[in-house]
């Protein structure tokens, strides 16, 4: 009879990892449906297929790294081959997607599917960060899930971009950070910072962690800020090491002056920070700019891409199907990303806390660290430089608050008819927002 008992028991246990895999596998379908969609009929080219936002830049910079001339117009189009002409940014994703062409050819599938796969490892991230802040597997399904069902991950996950692949490496960063591997979590955050330059964000992270850890204890300060250093330092040795292995592969090269970078990976470094600074809004956000306060209301959403066959644009006549990337949050999962930042700076201020934390898990504390890392260095920007900021910035901080509100959820469970009401607000907002979903 005992044996009779324990078997249903141990596949309950383990209902949680075939939920995870179902999730996976069913988040990766649903960002590799229509892929090479949309495109110009007769849909029979490279040049037939329409780049999506951003995909305009990266996807023709890979066709410079990959030997093949952008069409007349688009950008890059004059760049000598061989080298990666959008030096703004690090090659690491271009270089991916270069490698897409050389494996699939110039199309749809090479251009996005680097976005995919990595996409589907952030999800599973989000889960192993989770248990690594010590969540149960449940809350850390959760924590996956509103990765999995937020439009802003869902389109950045299928879009020849880059944050998908820094937030990824951000992400198993932390992890490893987590489970006591500071050397090797700076390697990997060293390889999400060569795929896009925000990615070093994750150690004022882990930064702003080790202090709130300090604070509830009060003890083991200089044991705290050496891993945080040697993480630090291992993160900036790697990123300086792959810039320079990067640069011999794709050479960085400036069409503004019309010349390859000078000075190695420290030139190549030197000339991002230089763009950036460049990139400021004295007046205000003009078009789709955005203060960074705004993003957490989703005021100023980003049309990536609109067709509607029906009324076609002069530049988009002849293109199938209709569809509507828009960079817009998941409107429910925003909904209670201020109250559960906010429950969970109560936990790390209450009275108890010190005495709690040491059986507590740390998902609700990660999560506020990890908004406060990410998101307050673009407010600081945008208020002391008026730097230009964009929604799809969001696309990093967002861990912080799949974090805080799964474990907001997760510690309010006598209010199950809310939390279900909420959960299938969730659900309907991923059909509503899906790109392919035909709308009026």
């Amino acid at each position: 009879m005992a044996t009779r008992l324990k078997a249903p028991a141990r596949r309950g246990r383990r209902l949680w990892l075939w939920l995870l895999g179902a999730l996976l596998v069913v988040s990766t379908v649903a960002r590799l449906a229509w892929l090479s969609e949309p495109c110009r009929a007769p849909c029979r080219s490279a040049t037939d297929h329409i780049l999506i936002f951003d995909e305009a830049y990266y996807v023709n910079a890979a066709r410079v790294i990959a030997g093949i001339a952008p069409p007349r117009g688009a950008p890059y189009a004059n760049a000598p081959l061989g080298v990666d002409p959008n030096s703004e940014h690090p090659q690491l994703a271009k270089l991916l997607i270069a490698g897409g062409i050389e494996l699939f050819g110039d199309g749809p599938l090479a251009w996005r599917l680097p976005s995919v796969l990595i996409g589907t490892l952030a999800i599973l991230g989000m889960f192993a960060l989770t248990r690594a802040a010590g969540g149960g597997p449940w809350l850390a399904l959760g924590a996956a899930a509103l990765m999995a069902a937020d439009n802003l991950l869902l389109v950045h996950g299928r879009i020849g971009t880059l944050d998908i692949s820094a937030v990824t490496g951000m992400i198993w960063g932390a992890t490893l950070y987590m489970r006591g591997r500071p050397i090797l979590a700076g390697v990997v955050i060293a390889v999400a910072a060569c795929a896009k330059e925000v990615a070093p964000y994750v150690l004022l992270v882990l930064g702003v962690l080790e202090l709130f850890r300090w604070l509830a204890s009060r003890r083991d300060g200089w044991p705290r800020l050496a891993r945080l250093a040697t993480c630090g330092l291992s993160a900036a040795a790697a990123f300086v090491a792959l810039l320079f292995v990067l640069g011999q592969i794709a050479p960085p090269y400036s069409p503004q002056t019309g010349k390859l970078v000078p000075h190695g990976p420290l030139g190549h470094v030197a000339h991002i920070l230089s763009y950036a600074a460049h990139q400021t809004s004295p007046h205000g956000p003009q078009g789709i700019a955005s203060y960074p306060w705004d993003w957490l209301i989703d005021s100023k959403p980003i049309t990536y891409l609109r067709i509607n066959p029906a009324h076609p644009t002069g530049t988009l006549s002849q293109v199938e199907p209709a569809v509507h990337f828009t960079g817009l949050i998941s409107p429910p999962i925003l909904l209670l990303a201020l109250p559960a930042l906010l429950y969970a700076a109560r936990r790390l201020i209450a009275p108890r806390f010190a005495r709690a934390r040491r059986s507590a898990d740390e998902v609700g504390l990660l999560g506020l660290a990890w908004f406060l890392g990410t998101f307050l260095p673009f407010v600081a920007l945008s208020l002391l430089e008026s730097r230009t900021s964009y929604l799809y910035y969001m696309v990093i901080v967002m861990p912080g608050i799949y974090l805080t509100v799964a474990d907001l959820i997760g510690r309010v469970g006598a209010r199950r008819k809310l939390v279900l009401v909420w959960m299938a607000c969730v659900l309907a907002a991923v059909v509503v927002l899906y790109p392919f979903t035909p709308l009026p």
